[in-house]
């Protein structure tokens, strides 16, 4: 009987054994911890039939970040040098003109804990993030088509209108005076070239409180003013979006002087209707 016992402990040591070098998670549910845990994926949507593409993705403390592909998909890759790091972290979701949102995901040592927080057992989010637009931008420039022999006025218009049921939107024109549009961009579809142009040479800003009514802004122009090689373009109005919302650091991690009127200020994710015009030879 002895050594029956005996051949039957270690059997159930041997099955014992089995089990633990086929396990991949904590058996007392605290989580996986199996390695290998260093991307987190997800996918974002915006209202209003915007496309999710360039929505930007950023954890809070670290230098973290990604864009969303067109699908509104995204991956965020701990970084290897952080290797000691643990706990909850904030994950923001951003775009300029509509409202912020977060998932909070868990970290141990260097790695995302699956099945944990925002995350499922595979490292994505448990759930499509889903962003509401807070305020509408259209452009529209007349005539869409110029010629370049011709010194045709081209009147150059934007929109702007709240998009939630109450309150105010703080919008800053900078570089104008009030009751016009300042500087502005045109960039080209085709090529990506982008051209800065400052509608009126003054130092002054309008804010602007936009409510329930559409606040309207132009600029005329004369095209050889505006001497842009022939081509598709896109005009794009120089706005600042005050925002109480956003973390301290969130838009200066996007690239530097993010807000200045200058080439990064298009790395800033927003959401624009209309502005192409053609300009031919």
């Amino acid at each position: 009987m002895k050594k029956l016992a005996f051949y039957r402990f270690i059997l159930f040591v041997y099955m014992l054994c089995l089990f633990c070098l086929g396990c991949t998670g904590n058996p007392i549910g605290s989580g996986d911890i199996s390695s290998g845990r260093s991307q987190m994926k997800g996918r974002v949507q915006l209202e209003n039939g915007h496309t999710p593409e360039r929505v930007y993705v950023w954890m809070e403390g670290f230098d973290l970040s990604a864009f969303t592909t067109e699908d509104g998909s995204f991956t965020l890759t701990w970084p290897s040098g952080l290797s000691n790091v643990s706990g909850i972290f904030r994950v923001y979701f951003f775009v300029t003109n509509y409202q912020l949102d977060f998932v909070d995901v868990a970290v141990r040592e260097g790695e995302f804990l699956y099945g944990q927080e925002g995350l499922n057992s595979s490292g994505d989010l448990r759930e499509t993030v889903r962003l509401k637009q807070f305020l509408a931008v259209s452009a529209d420039v007349s005539p869409e088509t110029v010629t370049r022999v011709n010194n045709i006025n081209v009147t150059m218009t934007f929109s702007l209108g709240l998009r939630t049921l109450s309150g105010v939107s703080t919008v800053v024109l900078p570089n104008t005076t009030p009751g016009f549009l300042g500087s502005v961009f045109f960039k080209n579809t085709e090529t990506g070239e982008l051209f800065i142009f400052k509608g009126q040479p003054v130092t002054s800003e309008e804010e602007i409180l936009v409510g329930k009514i559409p606040v309207i802004r132009k600029m005329n122009v004369t095209f050889t003013r505006i001497n842009l090689p022939a081509g598709k373009y896109l005009f794009i109005p120089y706005i600042l979006v005050k925002r109480d919302d956003l973390p301290e650091d969130l838009v200066n991690s996007i690239a530097l002087n993010t807000l200045a009127f200058g080439p990064n200020y298009l790395k800033l994710p927003f959401k624009r209707d209309g502005g192409e015009f053609e300009i031919k030879e």
